[in-house]
């Protein structure tokens, strides 16, 4: 009596969508979509958080929400501040390490700063 023998199993070729499914996967997971920025948002006359620490090469994005009224966000040091504005947002990147004040040139109590420290 000859032994049975079943296809398909170990020893046989691999299975070639089950090898495409598994690299796409792994791709998948491998490719994320880039980090968010730290959020401020500009709302009551003021930046919140107050001081935002980041680190250097972060993007750090103000979100204007304070009922109309108009503000900027001027960081000293910095090439790319936001013009007037009542809502929407601007986008910074900080590239190098340090303390960057930030203020709004309309209302002078608005005072915060985004503090960068080196890559890790």
């Amino acid at each position: 009596m000859r032994p049975v023998t079943r296809r398909g199993r170990a020893g046989t070729s691999p299975n070639p969508v089950l090898a495409s499914v598994t690299a796409v996967a792994l791709l998948v997971t491998g490719c994320g979509s880039p980090p968010e920025p730290a959020r401020v948002t500009v709302r009551n006359v003021a930046f919140d958080p107050r001081e935002l620490h980041v680190v250097a090469g972060d993007e750090v994005a103000w979100f204007f929400d304070d009922g109309g009224t108009y503000h900027d966000v001027v960081v000293e040091g910095l090439d790319g501040n936001a013009g007037f504005r009542a809502e929407g947002e601007h986008r910074m990147v900080f590239p190098e390490p340090g303390i960057y004040r930030v203020t709004c040139s309309i209302h002078p109590q608005m005072v915060g700063s985004v503090v960068v420290r080196p890559p890790a």
